[in-house]
């Protein structure tokens, strides 16, 4: 059995790092917000859906902690994830993948 050198480990190359969004908001982002109903859970969905308002996920987060407290920040940071995962345009699509896997199958 042979173990390779530490420094050989190290030596490899590092896959890229993904870079941050910069985070920018207007006005009418930070006013609409503030708006309550954005906020409340399965509420501020179909508000959003309704209405057509996106509100950045940060001010989500934020909006959520102060209508909500920590349990209310934390919910949406959970739910401002999966939507960030949803409309993702590279993320693989893997119910897709699994069907199309099963068609290929003959079954």
């Amino acid at each position: 059995m042979s173990i390779a050198p530490i420094t050989r480990l190290a030596a490899e190359p590092r896959p890229a790092v993904a870079e941050p969004r910069p985070v920018t908001f207007t006005f009418g982002e930070v006013l609409s917000a503030l708006n309550p109903l954005h906020h409340l859970p399965l509420v501020g969905t179909i508000y959003r859906a309704a209405t057509g308002e996106t509100i950045p996920p940060v001010l989500r987060v934020i909006g959520g902690g102060v209508f909500g407290g920590p349990l209310g920040m934390l919910s949406a940071a959970v739910m401002a994830a999966i939507d960030e995962f949803r409309n993702m345009p590279d993320r693989p699509h893997y119910p897709a993948s699994i069907a199309m896997e099963r068609q290929g199958d003959g079954g």
